[in-house]
């Protein structure tokens, strides 16, 4: 008698549980899927994971595979998909897939995205049988400082520029140039829709940034008008975290992202869309591409 898949909401666990399931789960992937209850419960809040409609797949009596699934209003996302090592190459995936649609349906989701690296093939191969399709790239970007800041200027009608005097100044102390000031975070995401030129990954979306604490934000502003802003979370290696970049074009993100680099170290941005008329600034600044994501959405009532 063949053993059947089992399917249990991850709300039956512990978040201690569900967090030794993920990592069983991306066991061998190209990153650590090193996770914590701490950590989970935070994706939880900011992703908007469902853990009643997140799945946990079971062979006989054994845990082998996760499913977590984020729902904002009729849409769905995936956020962790994963077979533990013993059982890969059984043909599992595409049940776990086919478990985690019909949840989403379930829940009057219309469709449901998901990003994978370009370089996980087997996984590809997974969601585009379960009826995915490609919708665009995302970039993972990082700049570290190099021995000699270079100057960086922007150029427009109003020319405002970062240069070598302002990157001092600001690697001495807290002193930020005039048109660069310390803001609020929830007065900055105020201006996301106009601000953001394209549709935001799942992640850096305005729901997730809204609940999202510990963000520092700076502002970009002309008077009283504010042209871009920067929300990043510091790192312990001296570096930061692009969280959210927004602008009203590609010349005064690079101003921002220059008065970042006269602070940090490292800075990284993780799941820029490769389409948006704001990521050559990141070019401009020297950033470069160290991972890329295909973004991938199925639509479940075509």
């Amino acid at each position: 008698m063949s053993i059947q898949v089992t399917f249990a909401p991850a709300s039956a666990y512990t978040l201690d549980a569900l967090a030794d399931i993920f990592i069983r789960s991306f066991e061998d992937y190209f990153y650590p899927g090193t996770t914590t209850a701490a950590i989970l419960s935070r994706r939880v809040r900011t992703e908007q994971l469902d853990l009643h409609r997140s799945l946990v797949m079971r062979l006989g009596g054994e845990v082998v595979g996760i499913a977590l699934l984020g729902l904002r209003g009729d849409q769905a996302w995936c956020g962790g998909f994963g077979v533990t090592l013993p059982f890969r190459g059984r043909g599992l995936a595409r049940e776990l897939a086919a478990a985690m649609l019909d949840q989403a349906r379930q829940a009057g989701a219309r469709g449901c995205g998901l990003e994978v690296l370009t370089r996980n093939q087997r996984a590809i191969k997974t969601y585009l049988r379960a009826g995915f399709q490609l919708v665009r790239d995302l970039q993972v970007l990082e700049w570290r400082r190099p021995q000699r800041p270079p100057e960086v200027g922007v150029q427009g009608e109003d020319r405002q520029t970062v240069g070598p005097k302002d990157i001092r100044r600001l690697q001495e102390g807290d002193n930020l140039p005039p048109q660069i000031a310390k803001s609020h975070p929830a007065l900055l995401l105020a201006h996301f829709v106009a601000l953001h030129p394209v549709q935001a990954a799942w992640q850096r979306d305005l729901p997730a940034l809204l609940v999202c604490g510990g963000l520092d934000g700076l502002a970009l502003m002309d008077g009283e008008h504010l042209r871009a802003y920067v929300l990043l979370t510091p790192t312990p290696d001296k570096g930061a975290r692009v969280e959210d970049l927004g602008a009203e074009d590609s010349q005064q993100a690079t101003m921002l992202l220059a008065a970042l680099q006269a602070r940090y170290a490292r800075l990284i941005s993780v799941n820029e869309p490769a389409d948006s008329p704001l990521t050559p600034a990141f070019e401009a600044a020297g950033f470069i591409e160290v991972d890329r994501q295909h973004e991938l959405w199925v639509d479940l009532h075509a």
